[in-house]
């Protein structure tokens, strides 16, 4: 797997965007929603107190694909996606994934809001995995759908292998990749992923 970057500019988001984004991918990317791997990182932004969410000039768009879909995917440069007040797609390049022995993701789901719950069924998928379930778990998250709320939490993952980090950053963990959910990325070192 390898990441697609885009840069983007957008005045405002809703804060709940995930379902919207990739609704607006898929329109543009027709296999997008078919390709089980596929995944959409999280935006990073300021939320507003109006529930709206700002994109500063560092926004990236991304997306977690495989390298023949990568190369397809660059075709959204230029693209503007119905989405707020409309987000405009800039040029993209391919990142490929590092092997941190310290990785995070913003939001993962796997079925539950009970965060005891939670752990049991990561611990799980990590073992089927093969992967250490060496993890932390921070803050509660819910993201909005057509068939219902999407709840989950941030989670770091540490004492990797250079295999094994690059293992869970392809796969991810749980449900929902194309509203962000379950996609890690290198983190430096194990901090309170709570304050993250």
């Amino acid at each position: 797997m390898i990441d697609v970057s885009f840069e983007v500019r957008c005045e405002r988001l809703p804060r709940d965007y995930g379902y919207s984004l990739f609704r607006a991918l898929a329109d543009e990317l027709d296999w997008l929603e078919e390709d089980a791997g596929a995944g959409v990182h999280p935006l990073h932004g300021t939320a507003s107190a109006d529930g709206s969410l700002f994109l500063g000039r560092r926004a990236r768009l991304m997306l977690r694909l495989s390298p023949e879909r990568a190369g397809q995917a660059l075709a959204l440069a230029g693209a503007r996606l119905a989405l707020g007040s409309g987000l405009d797609i800039g040029p993209g390049r391919l990142r490929e994934l590092m092997p941190f022995a310290t990785v995070y993701s913003h939001f993962v789901s796997t079925g539950t809001a009970d965060e005891a719950e939670f752990l049991g069924h990561a611990a799980a998928q990590l073992k089927a995995a093969g992967l250490p379930e060496t993890m932390i778990t921070g803050k509660a998250h819910a993201a909005s759908t057509p068939e219902g709320d999407v709840r989950g939490f941030s989670l770091l993952l540490h004492g990797l292998s250079p295999a094994q980090s690059l293992a869970v950053q392809e796969s991810g963990i749980g449900l929902g990749r194309k509203l962000g959910c379950g996609i890690f990325v290198p983190h430096k070192s194990v901090v309170a992923v709570g304050a993250a």
